[in-house]
């Protein structure tokens, strides 16, 4: 089975450990034991983030309805694409069956491409 990665904070386009190196263990709810660990974010690194968010926000209202709709089914394929893993990776934090996990997986992909699809609706009068 897939070792459990130690996660970092993802900011700004860029993985990077909490800015005070804290990290929270994480635990295999079936055995108890240890698997790996995830940064703990603190103020400094939700303000960091949230400023990365406003200009990817800024970025994204100027992208038009069909170079999102292109973006986002790109995301649902690499989802599809990484499923297996992904699975093994919810299945070892949560407890859950592997099949469920990787179901849950697909589903998120096929939300992803359904609202894709939305991106390209003209509703309304805006």
């Amino acid at each position: 089975m897939t070792a459990y990665p130690d996660t970092q904070l993802f900011i700004d386009g860029a993985w990077r450990p909490a800015s005070t190196g804290r990290a929270i263990d994480v635990f295999d709810p079936a055995t108890g034991r240890r698997i790996g660990s995830v940064a703990w974010a603190d103020r400094a690194d939700l303000d960091e983030a949230l400023s990365a968010a406003e200009r990817g926000f800024s970025i994204w209202s100027r992208t038009s309805a069909y170079d999102r709709a292109k973006l986002m089914r790109r995301a649902a394929d690499i989802l599809r694409g990484r499923a297996d893993e992904i699975a093994i990776i919810m299945t070892m934090e949560q407890g859950k069956p592997l099949e469920q996990s990787r179901l849950e997986t697909l589903a998120g992909a096929d939300i992803i491409d359904w609202f894709a699809g939305e991106a390209q609706r003209a509703y309304g009068s805006r």
